[in-house]
């Protein structure tokens, strides 16, 4: 994006914590396509599931709103927060399927992952994830930006403020944890 984008980005992220509703609806505006662009992607993954993408960008907006306290720091973590919203999103509809005995939704780990399984539920990848997060939080974040978020190594490290290097280190290890817990 121009460096105009970026400080208006930047503008209303400081607006929005401030408390101006208006900012954050300006901002989600500003970013619509690049959270479809997440939405579609997480959605891909799931196989039959009767959500669009707008619908997951929506929801997830509604429970990014309904947050009490956000801090973000830019145009990095607000994307990656509402990746894992929607995340979180899929993975209460496929636990409450699940819970009724229907229907659950299997998504794909990642094409990088070549021992996986070729389907794994959603639920099992929350709870794998939740379990390295107890273990290492940073490298759940990784995981979460890298697979969820649909970020680079590089914008990771600049969200983090980690070395590419440290963040390709915890990605491997992430995704080698990650084979082996749902191995």
């Amino acid at each position: 994006m121009a460096d105009i984008d970026v400080h208006t980005q930047e503008t209303l992220l400081a607006a929005w914590r401030a408390g101006d509703s208006g900012a954050r609806d300006a901002l989600f505006d500003l970013l619509y396509v690049e959270l479809r662009k997440i939405s579609a992607n997480l959605l891909r993954s799931e196989g039959d599931i009767s959500l669009t993408a707008g619908d997951l960008v929506n929801e997830a907006v509604m429970r990014v709103i309904g947050t009490q306290k956000l801090s973000l720091n830019d145009k990095a973590h607000f994307l990656s927060l509402a990746a894992l919203t929607m995340r979180r999103v899929l993975t209460d509809r496929a636990r409450k399927n699940n819970a009724a005995k229907r229907h659950h939704y299997a998504v794909t780990l990642a094409t990088e992952m070549v021992d996986v399984p070729d389907q794994v539920d959603s639920w099992q990848l929350d709870d794998a994830l939740q379990r390295l997060a107890a273990i290492d939080a940073d490298r759940a974040k990784i995981v979460e930006m890298r697979y969820y978020g649909g970020m680079t190594i590089e914008q990771i490290a600049a969200a983090t403020g980690q070395s590419e290097s440290t963040v390709k280190r915890g990605w491997r290890v992430s995704r080698a944890w990650l084979l082996e817990a749902l191995g």
